[in-house]
């Protein structure tokens, strides 16, 4: 009984079927990936060196050597998801004192609901549809050195420069409403994305003109006005999806939008008073693959939101905002590192279970897990015990768990 942690052992099988990692690079990221779980305090280079088997020396040269995430993420998603997969895309900021780390600025954060000084990072995930949980696959930090380029010109390249791997987990990009411009539209799906977003409630949506075909001369009708969102043609849209409690209905349709100059699937969902069904608001929501119905568009934009729970994970217990670094090569590999463990943490620990057996994911307990058998390991070897011995097989298990809340 060697006891190999599971995400030791589904790093490794992942990592041999990479030729472009070196043996150095291999032992150290088998290393890294359960040191990452057992530590508690901050993960930085002193507290790894602290806890870990290099110095920090070795952990501030490793972190400076280019790997290849989206690889070794993208082969864990094939292996953990089902074929029904999206991509889901999201910046996200991590604040950062300092005056001389590489692509400080002041970046939108959600939680304040204002501009900060600190970093972004933009997150590229995929969310497996059947199941409902998101994976990460890379995450790039914003460090825009050409002014003239805008924010989003630089997120629709980082899709685009990646759209080679990503197109073989999904062809659906599934992001805000703030992506829902151009020149994102225009680039991701030149690339050969399938865009689905929510839309803003102004933007101008016109009917499509399906009437006989005007005699003489003259260029034919495209189309036949605008579209009020909460006063609907019932010959255009249909109904698609409503709640069981009858707080909102979604209708579907064809339209165009005029600044995409483009037909889109266009849902539009009413939100209803439930005194008199009255309609008191709308949301609406697009879809570039005309082919799709309402209700899987609704499906997608609302499954985007596993994502956040990759975010959260990754701050709360995995240390995603804990960097030391001041360079970006430093800071894009430990931001990798913190989001990449999680997802291996999820699939090791909660995507193996069967899915009827299965009860929340918590990485808080499985955090605890891994720092517990770090401690029992270290104490045991310490004292001459061996591993091995029937005493502590029996044990190994209430002791791993102390502290569990779900134990």
């Amino acid at each position: 009984m060697t006891y190999r942690t599971k995400i030791e052992i589904l790093a490794e099988q992942i990592l041999k079927k990479n030729p472009t990692v070196g043996a150095w690079q291999y032992n150290f990221l088998l290393h890294l990936f359960v040191l990452w779980m057992s530590i508690r305090g901050r993960h930085n280079f002193v507290n790894l060196a602290r806890y870990g088997d290099y110095t920090e020396y070795t952990f501030r040269k490793h972190f400076d050597k280019a790997f290849d995430f989206l690889e070794f993420n993208k082969h864990l998603v094939m292996k953990a998801t089902s074929a029904d997969r999206i991509i889901a895309f999201d910046p996200s900021f991590l604040p950062k004192s300092g005056k001389h780390t590489e692509g400080k600025s002041y970046f939108w954060s959600g939680c304040a609901g204002r501009e900060l000084p600190g970093l972004e990072i933009s997150g590229i995930a995929a969310v497996d549809l059947t199941d409902k949980t998101a994976l990460h696959l890379e995450a790039v930090q914003t460090v825009i050195k050409d002014k003239s380029i805008t924010f989003l010109e630089y997120y629709s390249d980082i899709i685009v420069s990646r759209s080679k791997d990503l197109l073989l987990i999904s062809k659906y990009l599934v992001a805000d409403a703030y992506f829902s411009r151009n020149p994102f539209v225009d680039k991701v799906t030149e690339a050969g994305f399938e865009f689905v977003s929510r839309l803003k409630k102004n933007v101008y949506m016109r009917y499509l003109y399906n009437g006989e075909k005007k005699k003489g001369r003259g260029r034919p009708s495209k189309f036949d006005g605008k579209v009020n969102p909460l006063k609907l043609r019932t010959d255009i849209f249909t109904p698609c999806a409503q709640a069981d409690d009858g707080s909102w209905i979604a209708y579907e349709a064809v339209v165009n939008i005029r600044a995409w100059k483009r037909s889109v699937k266009v849902v539009v969902v009413h939100d209803l008073d439930g005194v008199n069904g009255k309609i008191k608001g709308c949301r609406i929501y697009v879809s570039t693959d005309i082919q799709l119905s309402g209700g899987e568009v609704l499906h997608m934009y609302q499954a985007r939101y596993q994502q956040e729970f990759i975010f959260r994970d990754s701050k709360q217990e995995a240390g995603l905002e804990h960097c030391q670094a001041r360079s970006s090569k430093k800071i894009h590999f430990h931001v990798n590192t913190a989001m990449t463990v999680v997802s291996l943490a999820k699939v090791a620990h909660h995507l193996d279970i069967p899915i009827e057996r299965r009860s929340a994911f918590s990485i808080a307990d499985i955090r605890t897990q891994y720092v517990n058998q770090y401690n029992v390991k270290r104490i045991f070897s310490t004292c001459g015990f061996s591993l091995q011995d029937i005493n502590i097989k029996k044990m190994w298990t209430q002791l791993t768990n102390f502290g569990k809340r779900a134990a």
